[in-house]
């Protein structure tokens, strides 16, 4: 039975009230795959993007690109084709990749044959009519909004922090300044000058004024204009919170920072897998080199939560995150080799107890079931029962073959990665001491769903010993 992902994608509330909804769309697409006996692995809905947006900045088709890559997905099911793209170029970006591992897409409302040459034309004449279109709505809402910032008038998105929109009697809008944030703005600019790091001026404006914020936001406040009154390039065009000498001199400061540099090559092991006990994000890696009282140069990776992580008040009431601690990626791996025989056993097990609970396995069942249906129809055409009782009767058989498809979903078959990890369960602190990082990032990468902590946070500095794993 072939795999199958769902892609679904809206980009604004016009799309939505005209039947192009998520909810909508995911509801036809999972019919869609019950009536063709496919396993649904995986829904990926990119709500609020535009089929123009850059590949990179659609999140889950980014997620779903990934499975694909991993050999996850063998079909992918959409609505119709602009869901999918409105960009000849980086339709055949993905097309590549799709390609490589031999996944066919298909829409439901639109039918494209891909493997004959006019087939070919009549798809790339689609996107051009498709991206034309795109084009020209842009080109018109670009006009409208040049003659709103004349005016002085607002065009939408969202007021930056010490500012709120203001409705006006023609309709349109203006920025004004929110008094309650304003000493908190000023603050920013000078702890900048003053030589505070965002991180401390997140924390201090907190502690002062009450206010949660990022240190990312910190950094926003003090690169944008508008503080000086002057937005979209205009003077003049909203109250002004500091002075343009003010802003200048910030300017130079961050101007005259030296970056740190980004490894953007390191491999965390568990990256994606470890999962914040309190919030529930996906915990991000760490590294670094740290020098001991001895001169000793010790290197380090821990996993730390991001929204504790930036916020300058972790307390929940505050918009934080309650988890304050660092999980060590040694901690981890020593677990996994501590524990993998037993942690094996037990997925095995919980396979095993899924696949029993019926006497019948799910492909059986589905057979049987279409069986049923299709002599459940000869018995209709041929006169034999009524109307209401082959409907009754169809709906029932239907719900049997997707309880059974969702079964099968449940009790997959044991990844490949996963049946090797289980052959080599007791020899895996030999083998994988002779691994370097690259396999040992594949190896937990393809076998290791997900981790949780599995106990409080203990006191400083103790290791985490109890993990919670998921395998494939």
């Amino acid at each position: 039975m072939m795999r199958a992902a769902i892609y679904i994608r809206v980009s604004t509330d016009e799309q939505a009230r005209h039947g192009f909804s998520l909810a909508e769309q995911e509801h036809d697409l999972t019919e869609y795959a019950d009536k063709h006996h496919y396993i649904v692995v995986g829904v990926y809905a990119d709500e609020g993007s535009s089929a123009r947006k850059s590949v990179a900045r659609r999140k889950q088709l980014q997620r779903l690109l990934d499975d694909v890559r991993a050999d996850r997905v063998d079909i992918i099911l959409l609505k119709c084709l602009d869901r999918w793209f409105r960009n000849v170029a980086d339709f055949y970006k993905v097309q590549a990749i799709l390609d490589e591992h031999k996944v066919q897409w298909v829409c439901t409302q639109e039918d494209y044959n891909t493997t004959t040459t006019n087939g070919r034309l009549m798809l790339n004449l689609k996107l051009s009519i498709a991206q034309n279109e795109s084009d020209q709505t842009a080109d018109r809402i670009k006009y409208v909004n040049q003659g709103i910032l004349r005016r002085k008038r607002e065009i939408g998105g969202k007021a930056p922090f010490g500012y709120r929109f203001v409705d006006l009697e023609d309709g349109g809008k203006r920025i004004a300044v929110v008094e309650e944030q304003r000493a908190a703005v000023e603050f920013i600019f000078r702890s900048h000058l003053s030589g505070h790091s965002p991180m401390r001026i997140a924390h201090d404006v907190f502690v002062q004024y009450g206010i949660p914020i990022t240190r990312r936001r910190v950094r926003c406040v003090l690169r944008n204009e508008t503080y000086t009154g002057r937005r979209y390039g205009i003077d003049d065009f909203c109250p002004a919170i500091i002075s343009p000498d003010t802003f200048r001199q910030a300017q130079e400061r961050i101007a005259g920072h030296k970056s740190w540099p980004k490894k953007r090559d390191f491999l965390y092991l568990f990256r994606g897998k470890v999962i914040c006990p309190s919030c529930g994000r996906v915990l991000f890696g760490h590294h670094g080199d740290q020098k001991k009282k001895n001169g000793y140069v010790s290197h380090y990776c821990n996993y730390w939560c991001c929204k504790h992580f930036v916020f300058g008040a972790p307390d929940v009431a505050a918009g934080g995150c309650a988890y304050g601690g660092a999980v060590s990626e040694r901690s981890i791996e020593r677990y996994l080799l501590d524990h993998l025989t037993e942690l094996l056993e037990s997925y095995q097990l919980d396979i095993n107890k899924r696949r029993s609970s019926s006497r019948l396995s799910p492909d059986q069942r589905i057979q049987t079931a279409a069986a049923k249906l299709t002599r459940l129809k000869d018995l209709y055409v041929d006169g034999f029962i009524d109307k209401p009782t082959y409907q009754t009767d169809y709906t029932k058989l239907q719900q049997e073959i997707s309880t059974a498809l969702a079964e099968k979903q449940a009790t997959r078959a044991t990844p490949e990665a996963v049946q090797n990890l289980i052959l080599h369960a007791d020899d895996i602190r030999k083998i994988y001491a002779t691994m370097d990082r690259q396999h040992k990032y594949d190896l937990w990468q393809s076998t290791i769903k997900s981790i949780k902590i599995g106990e409080p946070r203990p006191s400083r500095g103790r290791a985490y010993k109890n993990f919670i794993v998921e395998f494939y």
